[in-house]
């Protein structure tokens, strides 16, 4: 069976380890980076099955660089994985077609069942 490529942006190394453990089991992990021009560059070259990015990071914020990824691969599902629970980052996200919107204080719980959800839902469209 096929595995889902995940590729995964956040500026904090710890986080990045501990969602690349908590995901390797149950998905491919294509690369995980800190920056979102990195993330951009990354999944050009990789074409992930999803992107789970944090908001906040350096050079590019992950809503920007979904929005640039978006232009060129819009079959690519984006999970947003942030501490952010504000209205407006969350309309934001959904503006562009986020996939799901995982609060960091719950990624143990939600983050596995938000990317198998965005996949089943992409199966449905596509069959």
């Amino acid at each position: 069976m096929k595995r889902n490529r995940v590729l995964l942006a956040d500026d904090d190394l710890r986080i990045r380890a501990t969602i690349h453990q908590l995901l390797q089991a149950d998905f491919e992990v294509v690369d995980a980076v800190s920056d979102g021009h990195l993330l951009v560059e990354a999944s050009l070259k990789l074409r992930p099955d999803v992107i789970v990015t944090d908001i906040a990071m350096p050079k590019m914020n992950g809503i920007e660089a979904a929005r640039t990824i978006h232009r060129t691969l819009p079959d690519i599902k984006f999970i947003f994985l942030t501490m952010h629970d504000e209205n407006g980052y969350r309309r934001e996200a959904q503006s562009i077609g986020a996939a799901g919107y995982v609060l960091k204080f719950a990624a143990r719980e939600e983050l596995k069942r938000a990317i198998h959800d965005a996949m089943e839902d992409a199966a449905q469209s596509s069959s």
